[in-house]
């Protein structure tokens, strides 16, 4: 099969989420006794993929019962749409609902560098 530039599977391609721009790296860092954890992200949160660090943030919340979670965005972009969605309290609201009953979020946003 020859892939033309422009057919409908290359603009499908180009649009997914793990194309160009909107891919995020993330790292993951906890202390030893799991008292603290760190994700810093790398590139530019959509609303496409912004679920994907609801994610990161919940499995890192849920390694202890005391885990101070700081989510850094200070090397990330982000797109106006998504900005009030990047707050700490919007996180632990979209998370309250996922986490066991009782399981409090210790979340601190660093918010996204521009």
């Amino acid at each position: 099969m020859v892939r033309r530039a422009g057919s409908p599977r290359e603009r499908a391609m180009d649009a997914h989420p793990s194309a160009g721009r909107q891919k995020l790296k993330v790292l993951v860092t906890a202390d030893p006794d799991l008292d603290a954890v760190r994700i810093i992200v790398h590139g530019c949160v959509s609303p496409v993929n912004i679920h994907g660090l609801d994610l990161v943030v919940r499995r890192a919340a849920s390694l202890a019962p005391r885990t101070d979670v700081t989510l850094d965005l200070g090397h990330a972009q982000a797109w106006d749409a998504v900005n009030g969605d990047l707050e700490a309290a919007s996180f632990t609201t979209r998370l309250a609902a996922a986490m066991p009953a009782g399981t409090g979020i210790r979340l601190h946003v660093i918010p996204p560098g521009d």
